[in-house]
């Protein structure tokens, strides 16, 4: 049960955030960009759309190559979240993204997914695209994993699935307006005290060309690939593709758990246009209202808003009516020497559709969080028809410092096609109170923990946190030291010990080269108490695992980190399905038989079993077992094997269908009446073997 009741205006924080967006595979990143003007809107990359449109265009036009992408959305690391590559095949790479975003916005927040396994949090997201499962059913080569890893409720179902979030799971769809509604709806949960806390999240990969050949016979995309907002050359906008993921927690929660907040939500509102204009042109009354709901239940006025986050896609239509709505209900209402502060994250990374609302919002609160306006793009004037100065707007077209005061707000809007509007209104977090705990010159010498399934993911993790540029407000080391102390702990391990950062980055580059304890030299031959604590706690660690020592020695009244290094995933490759182009000259596809015919192996494995000495009999009938459970799991080849035979089935993550499957294998490979119940009765492969093997027995003497 959530320990908050129903308040309808409570104050939502931003805890911990991630992203994978055009140029950019982390927030630090994001924002950098952002602030240097960096366009990150390119030509697509090679063997994205050309190898699937053959020789010629499918199409009549000009195929459009330009839009706004990220790297390797065919890679993910299945190994580290438990999942057979089989399934990750047949996965939608959203899906896939997501999982990685959730835990990265996670560990940002520094929040254990421990601590929230079985606590009713929410998972809220915002999709609209299913190129994957066009191109999945168009290819012909369907699997059972299919059925699950297409549908787009699935998309916050595997998240809460993953993180066994017990809390609301839903998949938002209002088109361009989706992740921005997600979020809205995750406000409202919280409010309502439906859940702890929340995963909002927007994702959209552009996988199909021609969806986006279909945006350009609609004469929604720019000629040449740019969004202009509010420019006199705005012409339509450039798609784009990627993800973004934050955490949100109630204020006083926040405050509570000593967590870092980007930005408090203070209020949020969505409506529809309602049939107020033609289906997908954008209403300026409902845009009016929407924006008026939000700040009524964010409880701000026009003059309190120092940004606008625009939708401002660069279209010549839906330019303007936005535009003239702000001006309206902010502009036009504020002094004319103090015109608002506007701009549109889609001038730098493209229009990321279901994704852009969090686009926005993460652009936003990093804003907040820096104190800093970054420059909108591809802006020099704005349309003759649409003066600026008269509605009291000003784009922001270079970096600009702001303090935000503590009534200071920014507002977010995002809109879709089928008329859901959205607008959501953030501030700063409240000022930090007096230093508590001790003064930092009087903090022990800090221990930083790293941990990863594998020695390399330790030693890319080091390297992340040696190339991470400190921001300007410097954490202290035990600050650091404390925010990697929350996130999970994996198998392999190092530890580096020091009281200020140049010892650490000397540790660091210890880690990298291959140590798992790392010190200042000649720390071991004093006699200094703190310091002999400090190595015996990093020593524990790295032989044991036990956090607990390490978090003894830290101490109390430390503060969380955010934008540090997140786990560096080991992604491997899932080839996208390339549907079939049927032509005069093209034969279908044929469906391959899903697993191989095990009637050759049947008196193959027989006669094995029957020339063999009765000790290797029992590691003959294992050997089996495992290929051909890693055959059921899409694992047969792999190296090196990654079934311990003491694991049960369910510890593996093996769903009931892939058992069901393995034991039909395992009949038709013995001849044996082997149950279904066998496999529940002997869950590991070393308890499985030992019962074929006896039944072999039984059979065959």
């Amino acid at each position: 049960m959530t320990t908050h009741g129903i308040d309808p205006t409570a104050p939502i924080a931003v805890v911990g955030m991630s992203c994978r967006f055009p140029g950019a595979t982390h927030p630090v990143g994001f924002w950098n960009n952002l602030m240097s003007g960096t366009d990150s809107v390119g030509t697509a990359p090679q063997g994205r759309w050309e190898q699937w449109l053959g020789d010629g265009p499918a199409v009549p036009g000009t195929p459009v190559t330009q839009g706004g992408f990220i790297d390797g959305p065919d890679t993910f690391d299945a190994g580290f979240f438990g999942v057979a590559r089989r399934e990750a095949e047949h996965m939608d790479p959203q899906q896939r993204l997501l999982l990685e975003l959730a835990w990265q916005a996670l560990e940002d927040a520094a929040v254990s997914p421990s601590t929230v396994h079985g606590a009713p949090w929410g998972v809220y997201v915002g999709a609209c695209a299913d190129d994957f499962r066009t191109q999945y059913l168009a290819a012909g080569r369907l699997d059972r994993f299919g059925h699950m890893g297409t549908s787009r409720s699935l998309l916050a179902g595997r998240l809460s699935h993953h993180f066994g979030l017990h809390g609301p799971s839903e998949v938002i769809d209002t088109g361009q307006s989706s992740s921005l509604c997600a979020l809205h709806r995750a406000v409202v949960s919280l409010r309502l005290g439906e859940c702890e806390g929340a995963l909002v999240a927007g994702v959209n990969l552009n996988l199909l060309p021609e969806v986006t050949e279909q945006v350009r016979l609609w004469g929604g995309l720019s000629a040449d690939g740019r969004c202009r907002t509010l420019d006199e050359r705005a012409d339509g906008y450039v798609r784009a593709e990627g993800g973004g993921c934050v955490v949100l927690k109630p204020l006083d929660t926040a405050l509570r758990d000593g967590d870092h907040v980007y930005a408090v939500v203070r209020g949020s509102a969505t409506n529809n246009d309602g049939g107020r204009c033609g289906l997908g042109v954008p209403s300026h009354d409902a845009q009016c209202e929407v924006i008026r709901a939000a700040h009524r239940t964010a409880g701000v006025t026009a003059d309190q808003v120092a940004y606008l986050e625009l939708h401002g896609t660069g279209t010549p239509v839906g330019d303007p009516v936005e535009a003239r709505a702000v001006a309206a209900v902010i502009g036009r209402q504020r002094p004319q020497a103090d015109p608002l502060r506007v701009g549109s994250v889609k001038t730098n990374i493209g229009h990321l559709e279901s994704a852009a609302g969090i686009a926005g919002f993460i652009k936003a609160c990093l804003a907040v969080h820096h104190g800093q306006l970054p420059p909108t793009l591809h802006h020099h004037r704005s349309p003759a028809d649409l003066p600026l100065g008269d509605l009291n707007l000003r784009v922001i077209v270079r970096p600009e410092e702001y303090t935000f005061g503590a009534d200071d707000v920014v507002g977010v809007s995002s809109f879709g096609m089928g008329g859901t509007n959205v607008h959501v209104v953030l501030g700063p977090p409240p000022a930090p109170g007096p230093a508590h705990g001790r003064d930092p010159v009087e903090r022990p010498d800090a221990v930083l923990c790293l941990s990863g399934r594998s020695r390399e993911a330790v030693r890319a993790l080091a390297r992340a946190l040696l190339d991470h540029p400190l921001p300007a407000r410097s954490p202290s080391v035990a600050d650091v030291a404390w925010t990697l102390v929350q996130r999970a702990q994996w198998e392999h391990r190092a530890a580096v010990v020091g009281g200020d950062w140049e010892e650490i980055r000397e540790g660091l580059h210890k880690v990298v080269a291959g140590h798992d304890l790392a010190m200042p030299a000649g720390w071991t031959q004093g006699a200094d108490p703190g310091r002999i604590a400090a190595v015996g706690a990093a020593s524990s660690y790295v032989c044991t695992g036990g956090i607990a020592d390490v978090t003894r020695h830290l101490g109390p009244g430390l503060r969380k980190v955010p934008g540090l290094p997140t786990y560096p995933f080991e992604r491997d490759t899932f080839a996208l399905p390339r549907p079939v182009r049927t032509t005069a000259t093209t034969a279908p596809a044929t469906q391959p038989a899903p697993v191989p015919d095990g009637q050759d192996a049947t008196g193959s494995l027989l006669d094995e079993w029957t020339r063999a000495s009765t000790p290797d009999r029992l590691w003959l009938i294992r050997s089996f077992l495992e290929r051909e459970l890693l055959t059921v799991l899409g694992e047969a080849g792999s190296s090196p094997l990654r079934i311990d035979p003491d694991h049960t089935f369910n510890d593996l993550g093996i769903d009931s269908m892939s058992l069901l499957e393995f034991q039909e294998r395992i009949v038709s490979a013995t001849s044996l009446a082997i149950p279904e119940s066998a496999l529940f009765d002997h869950p590991t492969i070393n308890e499985l073997a030992a019962h074929v093997n006896t039944e072999m027995e039984a059979i065959r003497g």
